[in-house]
Parts: structure tokens; sequence; C-alpha cells
């Protein structure tokens, strides 16, 4: 019986272990499971939708890695040892950029199927959810790139208990705080900028870092003190709460008394003595008295010592701010000479769109600087705040804003509290609220690859042209890595915001009239800065012999919706101009400068088509996906399923009349004619072609609007 029952047990042994041996990661049976894995992986990150697997070849009769035969391998994957026919040695997966295609979520447990999985990529799409804390079962990965998507939550502490070496995370809505398990990884690169972060930063070795950067959250708290060559724009900007020179404000904690400054206990009377002999308690008193005096001598050294080390700090503290307060009254008396005065490179006319100027900008160093140049030096200082001063009626800036704008130094909008408004393709915008009480809105441009002087003087360029639908900076700063745009605030939100429903209009949703008034306004706007701007052509560079494009045209570079503001009396106003255009070319290029001004004309087509259809454009992307999807209407002659149905709304001022949707199409065609790209069709017209047919068209509905009051 014994024997009988040893042989199943037997049995069920060896095939235990042989389901374990194939659950070994170093096992090779049947390996199908991790294609379909990864497949069903594929899917949940598309939304559900197989056609991005059978676009990129994921087929699960064919192994992932190749094999032989010439048998190919799936694409956006690469395995260890080339191509073996082995599933399980799927090393990369790298599904980058792929934008709207990839909307979904990520699941850890299928993507965990791939044992050898070292590498994850999901860069630049559009995914949502958050990263699962089941991510720890991938105990191989070392390199998670997430950069660029749609992702929020939280990051898991479970990513500490893999040999991470790589975590960027950046540009999604990741919020909560870092894990201080992090700081225990040997990571090479960590990047969490532009997220949603609170909390403090966890403890890195800044010495293995190679690439680091946690800006644009909302992180509180001390900066760590040895960051290695992490400096401010790794840092800056975060919530008013950060602290830590020299980036911030110097943090303010009590410190703790050490053992060493606590005051020494008082010495104990020595015991009574047994014996009451008085020539004893004689002698016994005179030892104490020479005992207490060696006892007393070197305390009353300590204290003098602690004294005099206090002096010394207080000395040097008066003196700190002593030298500053008389820099600060120095550099208000006298005219400035190391100050940067755009008025030399520029000239003066009495046309009414570049007003005369004695002097239109000057630069306050920060602290710790001091000018590099004197008057006649020609270059500013690189790290100063150049403060644009404007006259003339035709800027639309408040004379509130302008007067703080005078007085704003950089230390103002280090140390002010910063509200993020938003972020896109180049950089982030904030509310600033300066001393004072006025608020600004300053652009930080990721665009670091733009020469410092190119960028000064464009920008200095850009500030004397002035126009009512133009909304002029009021300063700038330019470093080597980091560059500010400061503006007025505009309460009344974007143009974005108001079409898309995340304000509404006094009166209601936009109606016909408003929207052609609107489209008028930034046709007017952009037509005169790129005519104003058109530049004098090249200038000779006498160091180096070439011609720079440093005062050729300037455009927009990035016009959406998003940029096109309302004033206080809701009039629209172009924002952000010139601040992201391309870099110039070394060496000139007509049809780069030619291709730059066409390229805001695309974008005033794509804005005629947001405001017609209602509908939004990808924040990141260039508005060519609603050109096709109205181009595919427009050949299946619906031509009017295109308008938003807002327009056609009667006694809210909609198009009420046949004659209001013709005008309607008129101004289709002159959309459709701005963002026609396709070969052989004719050239696309000038922003001052645009601006006389949007204007013809706004005419009309007016003579129009006139008629019916009669």
């Amino acid at each position: 019986m014994a024997k009988a029952t040893a042989v199943p047990a037997a049995a069920a042994a060896a095939l235990l272990v042989l389901l374990l041996a194939c659950c070994f990661p170093g096992a090779r049976c049947d390996e199908r499971p991790v294609r379909e894995s990864l497949i069903a992986f594929l899917r949940e990150l598309a939304g559900g939708d197989d056609q991005v697997g059978r676009d990129l070849g994921w087929d699960a009769s064919l192994p992932p890695c190749g094999g032989p035969g010439g048998v190919a391998a799936w694409k956006n994957v690469s395995c260890v040892g080339g191509s073996n026919g082995d599933d399980g040695l799927v090393r990369q997966v790298l599904l980058e950029g792929q934008g709207p295609r990839l909307n979904g979520t990520i699941n850890a447990t299928l993507l965990c199927a791939a044992r050898a999985l070292h590498v994850l990529s999901l860069h630049g799409n559009a995914l949502r959810g958050g990263v699962p804390e089941g991510i720890s079962a991938c105990r191989g990965l070392t390199h998670l790139f997430l950069s660029g998507n749609q992702l929020s939550g939280t990051l898991p502490p479970s990513l500490a208990q893999l040999g991470l070496r790589a975590i960027e995370v950046s540009g999604n809505n990741f919020s909560g705080e870092l894990p201080r398990e992090l700081g225990k990884l040997k990571l090479k690169s960590f990047l969490a900028n532009d997220n949603r972060f609170n909390g403090t930063v966890p403890d890195f070795n800044y010495t293995e870092l190679t690439a680091f950067n946690v800006s644009n959250n909302e992180l509180t708290g001390a900066i760590p003190k040895d960051t290695g060559v992490f400096k401010n724009d790794s840092f800056w900007p975060n919530a008013a709460g950060m602290c830590g020179e020299p980036m911030f404000a110097a943090c303010t904690s009590a410190p703790t008394p050490s053992p060493e400054t606590k005051a020494p206990s008082s010495p104990q009377p020595p015991p009574p003595s047994s014996d009451p002999d008085p020539d004893s308690v004689a002698n016994d008193g005179g030892q104490g008295k020479d005992t207490h005096k060696k006892r007393t001598v070197p305390k009353i050294v300590m204290y003098l010592g602690y004294v005099l080390l206090g002096a010394a700090i207080l000395a040097f503290v008066l003196y700190k701010i002593c030298s500053r307060k008389n820099r600060s009254s120095k550099t208000g008396r006298k005219s400035k000479p190391g100050v940067y005065d755009s008025s030399k490179l520029t000239t003066t006319t009495t046309t009414a769109s570049v007003s005369p100027s004695r002097k239109s900008a000057y630069s306050l160093p920060t602290s710790g600087e001091h000018p590099q140049s004197g008057a006649g030096g020609g270059a500013a200082p690189s790290a100063s705040l150049v403060v644009l001063r404007r006259s003339g009626t035709a800027s639309i800036t408040s004379n509130a804003a302008a007067a703080a704008a005078k007085e704003l130094r950089f230390e103002d909008l280090l140390k002010s509290p910063a509200e993020l408004l938003g972020r896109g393709r180049f950089g982030s915008s904030y509310k600033v609220v300066v001393p004072g009480g006025a608020a600004l809105a300053v652009k930080r441009v990721k665009d670091a690859a733009v020469d410092e002087e190119a960028f000064r003087r464009r920008m200095e360029r850009v500030g004397r042209a002035k126009h009512p639908a133009v909304l002029p900076p009021l300063a700038f700063y330019c470093a080597l890595q980091e560059k500010l745009v400061v503006y007025e605030f505009q309460t009344n939100g974007s143009l974005a915001k108001l079409l898309h429903g995340s304000i509404e209009s006094s009166q209601g949703p936009l109606d016909w009239p408003a929207r052609l008034h609107i489209a008028a306004k930034i046709a007017d706007g952009m037509a005169f800065m790129h005519t104003t701007l058109r530049g004098g052509g090249a200038s000779s560079n006498s160091s180096s012999g070439e011609e720079t494009a440093a005062d050729g045209p300037i455009a927009h570079g990035n016009l959406k919706a998003s940029n096109v503001l309302f004033t206080a009396g809701m009039d629209p106003c172009i924002s952000e101009y010139g601040v992201t255009a391309l870099p110039p070319p070394a060496t000139i290029r007509i049809d780069g400068a030619a291709a730059a001004l066409r390229g805001d004309v695309r974008a005033f087509g794509v804005l005629l088509l947001e405001l017609l259809t209602g509908k939004a454009t990808s924040e990141r992307g260039d508005g060519a996906e609603l050109a096709r999807w109205v181009t595919s209407v427009i050949r299946e002659e619906w031509t009017a399923e295109v308008f938003d149905r807002a327009l056609f709304a009667r006694g809210g001022g909609g198009a009420g009349d046949g004659s209001s949707e013709q005008r309607m199409v008129r101004l289709l065609q002159v959309a459709m004619r701005c963002v026609d790209a396709s070969p052989g069709s004719a050239p696309p017209p000038t922003m001052r072609e645009v601006a006389g047919m949007v204007n013809a068209i706004a005419r009309d509905e007016d003579d129009r609007s006139f008629s019916l009051e009669a």
C-alpha cells in the first residue's frame, strides 16, 4: 500500500518540478503567452484598438524577436542576442511618438510577462491613468521613459524595488509627493518637471546623476545642499514654499541647540567631612576656593568666545545689508553706465507703427551681479532683467502693470508666488503677483537653443512694435538656459477657453458677428506685425564676415487659440508674439524666413477653422487633423455640416439669413487657402492679403446689420 501511494506522490512531485522549471525566467518552455501578453499590453495602451498592433506587425503567430528563415521581428521591439525566435528575450519595448493613437492605460501585469525587459519607452503619446503599483514585477526593468503623456496620480514607491537607472516622467499630470525611496536608487537620469508634484525633493545622489529636473511643480521645502552641477533651471520655478540659496530665499528653520552649546551644570558641593576638626575644615575650604577658580576660568573663556563669535556674525550681516543698500542707491542716482540701452541700436521714427523712444529699455542686475560693459560697450549682461519702457497710445498695457514693470527686478520674479496657468510645446506660463499687488504673466521659454543675443534683439524689436491687437512684452530675462518674458496678466482668459467651454462669456456662446470680429482683429494685428517686423535684410557680422538673420523677418511662431487673450474690455489681443519663433539660421536663408511667415498664415487659417467649426485642436499638434476633417467634409459636399451650430442661433446674433451663411462660406474659403499645402496648389496668401479678405467680409456683415436696423 505504501508503494502504491509513493508512485502518485513521486509523479506529482515531478510534475511540480516541471511546472516550476517552465515558469523560471531562464527556462524556454512554450513562450506563446509572452507574445499574447505583449499584444494585449499594446491593445490596452491603444484604448482597445487592435489596428496599432497590426500596423507594427505585432502578430501572435510570429516571434517578437524574429526567427530562422528570414522571419521578421516585431517593430519597436529589440531583443537580447538578435533574432533567434525566443520570445522570452524581449529586452526593449519602444512605443514612442504615437501621439493620440496610444490613449489608453498601462497594464503592468501584461507587460511584466516579458521577464527580460530592461527598457520601456512610451514617450510622446496620450496615455491616461497612472503608473501601476505592480510594475515592480518587471524585475529586470532599468529604464522607464513616460514623458509627454497625460498620466496622473502618484508615482508608486514600488519603483524603488527595481534596479532603475533612468526615470523620466516629465510633461504629465502627476501629483502627490515624490517617493523618498527613489533616493536609494543609483539613478543616472531623473526628469519629473512639468507636473504637479508637491512635498519636498528626495535626497538623490547628485554626483551620479547626468540629467535632473524637478521644475514646474508645486514642491516646497529646502533644496538639497549639494546638488552638484544642477542649478537654477533644474528647480525653478516651483511653489512659494521652496527655499534654499542661491535659487530661492534662504530657509529660516530654527536651529536645534547642540550639546556643546548647552549651559554646563553647576558644580556640586563636596560632601561634608566626617571629621569635625577645625583645621581640617579650614584646609578643605582653601582647596575648594582654588578648585572653583580653576573651573570658573575656562567657563569665562568659553562664554567670551561665544560673544565674540556672535558679534562677528552680526557685523558681517550688517555689512552685507549696508553694501546692498549702497549699491541700490548708486544704481538709482547714477546713469547706469553698465546697463543696456536699446536706443543705441534703434532708429527713431514718427510713424504710427513704431513710436519714438529716447530710452526704450534698461536692465537691473540680480544679486551678486555686476555690469560687464560700459555705455558704449554694446551688449547687455546676459543675466539681467530687461524692462521695456513704452510710450504712445497704441499700447494696451494698463498704467498699473506698466508701473509695476518699471520697478521690477529679477529677484521679485524668483521670490513672488507663481500659479501655473498652462503648459505647451515651447514652455510654461505662470501668473505672478509681484510686490505691490500687480498681477503679471510670465512665459518661461524652453527654447534654450536660441542665442542670447538673437533673443534679446528679437524681443527688443517686438517690444517697439505696437498695435491694439497685440499684447506687448513688459520685460524679458535672457540667460544661457533660461529665458523669461513678462506680460500684463489678462483676467478674461483666452479664446480657447471661451470657445471650448472652460469659461463663458457674459453674453453666452460666441455668435457669428463676435467670431468674425475676433478674426478681423487678429488678422489686422498679424498683418501689422509681419509688415513692421519684416526687417531690413541681413546685418553684417564684422567678427566672422557672415550675414546673420538677427534683423530679418520675425514671425509669431506659435499662433493658436490659447495665445489669443481678451483684455478688460473683451477685445482680442495676440500674446507671445515672437517668443517661440524658430531660431535664426547661422547664415541668411530667405526660404527659411519666408517659411516662418507662411507658418503664421497657416496657423491663422487653423484659427479660422476653430472659430467656424467650434472644434478644438490638439494642444501639442499643429491643427492638421482639423484641416483634414474639414477637407473631407467639403469633398462630400456637406459644407453646412462644418459650421458650429452656435453660429446659426437665432435671436442671439447668429447667422439668421442666407447672406450671413454665404459670408461664413467665404471665410471658410479664406481659411482653406491659408492651410492648403498640397502639391500644385496656388501659393498661400500673405498675412496682409488675408487681412484684406477678412475685413472685406466683416464690412459686408456690418452693412447687412445696418440695413436690418434701418
